[in-house]
């Protein structure tokens, strides 16, 4: 088995994994009264204890994300007294905010902690190979370096909570070195993260209705004048086309674009050379089988 299997592995986990816990951080955003998004965000804010927290830094690992969307959640959090503003434009998690940040986490793990349908057995296994994987990761160079993957990390609950849990921990940490991959890879190439991911719309889909591309990625906050600049830039690049509305990827953004996910490729997976195949063709294999097994109708009965 190709390493190429292992990122679409995780991302299939971490879906599956996420079936089950996303109903219980809607029923507590409903309860605190915020929005599923600002919940998120208070969820991950202790990654950056002791420092506070600024739209600055949140936007180093998804710079997709309009400053003024980030601005807003914090407004969101600070409003309902959950995080405490500082003069300088900070944000620190407040006792509010730490109580319901306990109380959401305990739910989650609740849940994680009754799904019977995988195993214990092979919950230690995965878990444990899973932290092989992340830990080595940890020890990457810059390109890509490690900032995603470290911060989630310090959000490690550790061996106190259920192993569905310990899992779910170090997939997310595995997603976020890809993201460490992913952005050493293209910020080389174009500082606009809005442009970029507009470009990645369109490499996957080839062409789409340049509306339909702006209502897709509304989720991001992103101005219409936002957008259409970043359109703008592609098109002076000469990575897309744009004929009665339909933006259209050329071949020239398309080698653009591929170069780059070729290069989070082998960021991503350099690690990995340090463990066997054959090893690693178990890992995955285990992975997979977890997917699985959580993703049967019967499994959330």
């Amino acid at each position: 088995m190709s390493l190429k299997h292992l990122y679409p592995a995780i991302e299939d986990a971490s879906r599956a994994t996420a079936e089950y816990y996303d109903p219980v951080f809607l029923r507590y955003g409903q309860q605190f009264g915020i929005s599923l998004q600002s919940l998120y965000l208070l969820v991950a804010i202790p990654a950056f204890a002791p420092k506070a927290v600024n739209v600055e830094t949140l936007n180093i690992r998804s710079p997709y994300t309009a400053a003024e969307h980030y601005h807003a959640l914090l407004q969101e959090l600070t409003l309902a007294d959950m995080l405490s503003e500082e003069p300088t434009g900070q944000y620190r998690i407040n006792t509010q905010g730490l109580k319901v940040l306990k109380e959401t986490m305990s739910g989650v793990y609740q849940v994680l902690g009754d799904i019977r349908s995988f195993p214990l057995i092979k919950q230690m296994d995965l878990a444990s190979r899973l932290k092989v994987l992340s830990d080595t990761c940890l020890t990457a160079p810059d390109p890509p370096g490690t900032w995603c993957i470290r911060h989630v990390r310090r959000l490690d609950p550790g061996s106190r909570v259920p192993m569905m849990a310990r899992i779910d921990q170090f997939i997310n940490e595995l997603k976020a070195f890809r993201d460490d991959a992913h952005l050493a890879a293209w910020r080389g190439i174009e500082s606009n993260g809005h442009a970029w991911e507009i470009l990645s719309y369109l490499w996957v889909r080839r062409e789409a209705a340049q509306e339909a591309i702006f209502e897709g990625l509304v989720k991001r906050g992103q101005s219409r004048e936002k957008s259409e600049r970043a359109v703008e830039l592609l098109l002076r690049r000469g990575w897309v086309t744009r004929d009665d509305g339909i933006l259209r990827i050329t071949p020239f953004g398309t080698e653009i674009r591929q170069t780059a996910e070729n290069t989070t490729e082998r960021y991503f997976l350099a690690p990995f050379s340090k463990i066997s195949a054959v090893e690693m063709e178990q890992t995955i294999t285990l992975i997979e089988e977890f997917h699985f097994e959580l993703s049967k109708p019967e499994a959330r009965k």
